[in-house]
């Protein structure tokens, strides 16, 4: 499963309009502008606004890896 192409929305921090980032795009800290007021904003590992998203993005797979070697382990045993 491919995270990167993943849409995350983050606030803008001058309107706190929506803007729609990809992961990638946070992760290769690209600067994005605000449809709303056009403000540039730096999608960088030091800019909270960019990451605002990703934890909700990523909690529906919270705990998969565990489960699925867990599921792999009784499988085995069988």
């Amino acid at each position: 499963m491919d995270f990167n192409d993943q849409d995350v929305i983050i606030e803008c921090p001058k309107c706190q309009g929506e803007i729609v980032v990809k992961i990638l795009e946070i992760t290769n800290h690209h600067t994005v502008a605000c449809p709303e007021c056009g403000a540039k904003n730096d999608l960088s590992a030091n800019d909270p606004s960019a990451k605002l998203g990703i934890p909700k993005t990523y909690l529906p797979f919270e705990g998969l890896g565990d489960y699925i070697e867990e599921v792999e382990s009784k499988r085995k045993k069988k």
